[in-house]
Formats: C-alpha cells, sequence, structure tokens
C-alpha cells in the first residue's frame, strides 16, 4: 500500500510540474521575429472623426525580449491635455494568440487578444469589456497602418485611422 501511494503522489508531482511548464513556457520566438520590425521610433498621423493629429511611439524589446514594449506620446490639443501610453505585446503560444495590455495617463486602458495572418493583424478588445476590433497592417518595413476601433463620439460614430513611418 506504501508503494501504491508513494507511485501515485510521484504521478500527481509529475502531472503538476508539467502543468506548471506549460502555463511558464516562453513566447513563440518564430512569432516574436515577426513583430520585430517595429522595433524603433515611429512619427504617426491619424484620424478620428474630423479631428486629426500626429503622435509619436516608440517600440523596444522588454524583460528579455519576451515583449515588445509600445510608449505612446500624444500632444495637447485644444480639449485634451497630453497623453502618454504604454503597452506590452507578445504572442502567448497557450492559447495560441498576440496579447496586448496597456494604460494611459488618462487612466484609460486596453487588454486585447490578436491574430496574424501574413501581414495583418486583427486584434480584439477583451478589456474594458468586448469594445469593438481594430486592424494592424504591414505595409513596409518603415510603414504601417491602423484601422479601427470605431466608436460613437460626439453623437456620431467615427473610426480610427492610424499611418506610422519609421523616423
Amino acid at each position: 500500500m506504501n508503494r501504491l501511494c508513494f507511485g501515485l503522489i510521484t504521478v500527481a508531482t509529475v502531472l503538476v510540474v508539467v502543468q506548471a511548464s506549460a502555463q511558464t513556457r516562453a513566447n513563440d520566438k518564430d512569432k516574436m521575429q515577426f513583430a520585430q520590425f517595429f522595433v524603433g521610433k515611429w512619427d504617426c498621423k491619424h484620424t478620428v472623426g474630423d479631428f486629426s493629429g500626429t503622435y509619436i511611439t516608440t517600440y523596444t524589446f522588454a524583460m528579455g525580449g519576451a515583449w515588445i514594449e509600445q510608449v505612446y506620446d500624444f500632444p495637447a490639443t485644444k480639449s485634451e491635455p497630453t497623453v502618454h501610453a504604454q503597452y506590452f505585446l507578445s504572442y502567448d503560444g497557450r492559447i495560441p494568440q498576440w496579447v496586448r495590455f496597456g494604460a494611459h495617463s488618462n487612466a484609460q486602458y486596453y487588454g486585447m487578444v490578436g491574430e496574424r495572418l501574413g501581414n495583418i493583424w486583427s486584434w480584439n478588445y477583451v478589456l474594458p469589456g468586448r469594445s469593438g476590433s481594430v486592424v494592424w497592417t504591414k505595409k513596409s518595413d518603415t510603414e504601417y497602418a491602423v484601422d479601427g476601433p470605431s466608436y460613437p463620439k460626439d453623437g456620431k460614430m467615427v473610426t480610427e485611422h492610424h499611418t506610422c513611418t519609421k523616423a
């Protein structure tokens, strides 16, 4: 009986260790390889309804290359103060999807999951609530576009459009 208990405990321990290692496994290096074209500083232009403007975003590798950090700096406008935002994106092979999380200095925050097909990433917002989708398109190694999300603003529906070129 002691031998049987010892055997069951050993099997249970192995299953727990295997499960834990599956939960903490590193991201897919091949998937992250594609995303490295983002690394660098980008000059961006955007339109949202009748409003248009410019901003700078910078991507760097973070946490030993497991994540790419994205930092936004939006200049002040007539109605809004300067906004700083930080995001992290990576590929999570457990689900398997891209993930992106971030927060803004104006207290906004977002969580997204996405899939990539060729040069197109389709992202869906999961935080705060399922609040739309956005598509990133790699036009070249020095240009990408962002279309979406769409949402009501000042009584009408608007869609964000961004074009970024590497500085």
